[in-house]
């Protein structure tokens, strides 16, 4: 990594900046196939032992578990966000370890058997086990995962291999995980019902092993996804997005608040969907043996060599990343996020 990769629109400023401050003290390992910000997981040739893939994740009290308000979907969550790097390189999960900060004032022996009970079951479903982690008390929640998993050689996946031309396709509905962060903070709370429970698409491993050239998760939202693949990859990109790409609650939120479906692209409470870029002759097939592992692919764009990252929204208005995207994660999600979001829009974006 250069010091000046944290300068791309995929990175904050200031975190890319720390980020890279971090590893210019670090040694790199000689096992590691990949550079800072080029895949979802960092990956590992142990040789004779194979090909290892790890990421850890942590999330923190406040906006960033607007999406979980049970113990129960934080455990979920928790799981969830590391496993989905893992999904994101095609890897197989074998293992997660959880750790957990939480307030004594707030936390009861029943909290942390939904949290365990949550975490454990989101593992299960992925194939894989928590089989240990660490649990303190500290003024501030927080839950942090790491996730590993093994690579078959000569199938390595990461963000790095789209061309121009290439197709952009998304592995299910968008729009989720914004449209429930959004209710939570800007309208009053949530819905009654079952948590929203996103999951990791580890289904999508072997097709995306077959077909795919490049790959990340939408954990940041599908806009912010779609940006990273075209700069890393030195290309430009036209996101197009149709009502029929966007998941219900998206919908259902967007007509609720008045506001363009295209806003829950847009925003970072993303919905571990798996963005990837695929040749355009293999993209039937693809499809094809998604929907077979009951997954809902939908095309959602195209990388081009020039520079543009473009936005065609459901109205079919052509809109400029590079303005939107800044101006969209400005926005504090614990202010006036509904009034903002609305002079945003009445701006021009």
């Amino acid at each position: 990594m250069t010091s000046t990769a944290w300068n791309r629109l995929s990175l904050n400023a200031a975190e890319g900046s720390l980020i890279t401050a971090i590893r210019e003290c670090m040694v790199r390992s000689p096992r590691q196939l990949n550079n800072a910000f080029e895949a979802d997981a960092e990956l590992l040739d142990l040789g004779a032992g194979g090909l290892l893939a790890l990421t850890v994740d942590t999330l923190n009290d406040g906006a960033e578990l607007a999406t979980a308000t049970t113990p129960y979907a934080k455990g979920w969550l928790t799981t969830t966000v590391s496993v989905s790097d893992l999904a994101a390189v095609a890897a197989d999960p074998v293992a997660v370890l959880v750790s957990c900060s939480l307030r004594r004032d707030r936390w009861t022996l029943e909290d942390a058997r939904e949290f365990g009970r949550g975490a454990s079951e989101a593992a299960e479903r992925y194939g894989c086990h928590v089989v240990g982690g660490d649990t303190n008390w500290a003024n501030e929640e927080s839950f942090t995962s790491c996730a590993l998993g093994t690579l078959r050689r000569g199938s390595v996946l990461s963000r790095l291999g789209a061309r121009p031309g290439d197709a952009l396709y998304v592995t299910g509905p968008v729009g989720a995980g914004n449209a429930v962060g959004f209710r939570t903070l800007a309208l009053g709370g949530t819905a009654a019902g079952d948590p929203w429970l996103p999951e990791a698409r580890v289904a999508a491993g072997d097709p995306l092993r077959r077909y795919a050239r490049a790959c990340i998760d939408t954990s940041d939202g599908l806009l912010s996804a779609a940006v990273s693949l075209a700069e890393l990859n030195g290309l430009g990109v036209e996101v197009v997005l149709h009502d029929e790409v966007y998941a219900p609650i998206a919908s259902a939120v967007a007509e609720a608040a008045r506001l363009p479906r295209w806003c829950s692209a847009a925003a970072e409470w993303g919905e571990f969907e798996l963005l990837y870029a695929i040749d355009p002759a293999d993209a039937e097939r693809c499809s094809r043996a998604m929907s077979e592992r009951g997954l809902q692919p939908a095309h959602v764009g195209q990388f081009v060599a020039g520079p543009e990252l473009l936005l065609i929204d459901e109205s079919g208005q052509r809109r400029d990343l590079r303005n939107l995207l800044p101006r969209m994660r400005a926005l504090d999600p614990a202010g006036s996020l509904l009034a903002d979001l609305r002079a945003l829009l009445t701006d021009g974006s």
